[in-house]
């Protein structure tokens, strides 16, 4: 009996680690999501994340991702200057905001981060003018405002 009771008891606890090992750690989960493309799926994900930890840049970045690809382009701009603000080295996040407000077509917006930029990083309005995916952007009557009073 003795023997039993024990191999009842090593497989209820072989069971529970099984089990534990096999639950994703909410990164994973959210990576899970994304790479399937599941954004609706991967958001309450993120965003408990960056609400858990907000200091963590890496965390709005995939947040502002997520939000990207739902098209709330207001609230990835947010998450992705968060992001920025509390890693100013990251280009990456950067890029996004310049890509968020383009793909939101606020030009006003636009051009008010590229007068901010354009004193940090000088080049940014060459970088910016040559991609594609900004020349409805940098075209518009306001940005060619902009630049005439550089």
């Amino acid at each position: 009996m003795n023997k039993l009771v024990v191999s009842v008891v090593l497989l209820l606890i072989c069971g529970f680690a099984y089990a534990e090992s096999t639950t994703l750690k909410p990164i994973d989960q959210y990576y899970t999501h994304a790479s399937s493309g599941e954004w609706q799926k991967a958001l309450p994900i993120i965003q408990e994340m960056v609400e858990s930890d907000p200091s963590m840049p890496s965390r709005w970045f995939q947040y502002g991702s997520c939000l990207e690809e739902l098209k709330k382009h207001s609230e990835a701009i947010s998450a992705f200057k968060k992001a920025y603000e509390l890693d100013a080295t990251d280009f990456g996040s950067q890029y996004r905001i310049f890509r968020n407000y383009a793909l939101a077509k606020d030009a006003e917006g636009f051009v008010e981060f590229a007068k901010a930029e354009a004193v940090k990083t000088p080049q940014i309005l060459a970088l910016i003018s040559q991609r594609e995916e900004f020349k409805a952007i940098v075209s518009s009557e306001t940005y060619r405002a902009f630049l005439q009073q550089l």
